[in-house]
């Protein structure tokens, strides 16, 4: 079956993960297996999402408030992190996919950074291919603005909004940010970034949220008028 050409698709999309403890308990499971669905159906949204044209894909993983929930959760998390290995990169292999971390991650057990890292390696090959995983990890957007602004004035730079872009750990702006799970904030993500972003909100909880979502996520975001302020048609 050909895959439905989808003019005007997002070149940077954003995924605010929620509704895997929630589908989890829904359905009989713990909280944490929850997350088990859930980073399998990120992957798979990543790879349908390259598939469409998208160029950069960030997802939301785990924020640093995410970080005090209970210790069986955040551990289950931590061993999905170390043992996804084999599957994400094999996936991202054949899409030619470069990964990066965002967040606190100093904060993290020592082994789930050299997990972390070791995917990073293992796809580092495709630097220069144009495609770009980013997941957020201990991330708070509040925090990563605060740590830029400490930089510029330490160093005591006068920035402008490029420049202090430029300063974030994600120097770009997603054109779509698309959240699951009925909620309708950006929970600490992405804050400055996304001034100008689109966005898209879904009452399915993440791990039903599946490809036709996306595509009609993406259809959505295909026939907005983006301004940026602007008023359109004048000159």
């Amino acid at each position: 079956m050909n895959m439905e050409v989808i003019k005007n698709v997002p070149v940077t999309l954003g995924i605010i993960m929620d509704g895997n403890g929630r589908w989890a308990l829904k359905n009989g499971k713990k909280r944490s297996e929850g997350h088990t669905y859930g980073i399998k159906n990120m992957v798979k949204l990543i790879s349908h999402a390259f598939d469409l044209g998208v160029k950069n894909v960030v997802c939301y993983g785990l924020s640093t408030e995410n970080l005090s929930r209970s210790q069986e959760e955040v551990g289950h998390i931590y061993k999905l992190i170390m043992g996804i290995y084999d599957y994400f990169v094999k996936t991202f292999s054949t899409k030619g996919a470069c990964l990066k971390h965002i967040g606190n991650t100093s904060i993290l057990p020592d082994a789930v950074l050299s997990a972390m890292k070791s995917h990073e390696d293992a796809l580092s090959k495709f630097e220069n291919t144009g495609r770009n995983i980013y997941i957020a990890v201990a991330y708070g957007s509040r925090n990563e603005i605060i740590n830029a602004v400490n930089e510029a004035v330490e160093n005591g730079e006068k920035v402008t909004e490029e420049s202090f872009l430029n300063m974030l750990e994600l120097p770009i702006e997603p054109d779509l940010i698309i959240r699951t799970g009925g909620e309708k904030r950006l929970s600490n993500f992405l804050l400055y970034q996304a001034s100008y972003s689109e966005l898209y909100f879904c009452n399915k909880l993440f791990p039903d949220f599946d490809e036709a979502d996306l595509d009609k996520a993406v259809k959505w975001f295909s026939r907005r008028k983006r301004k940026h302020g602007l008023v359109v048609g004048r000159k």
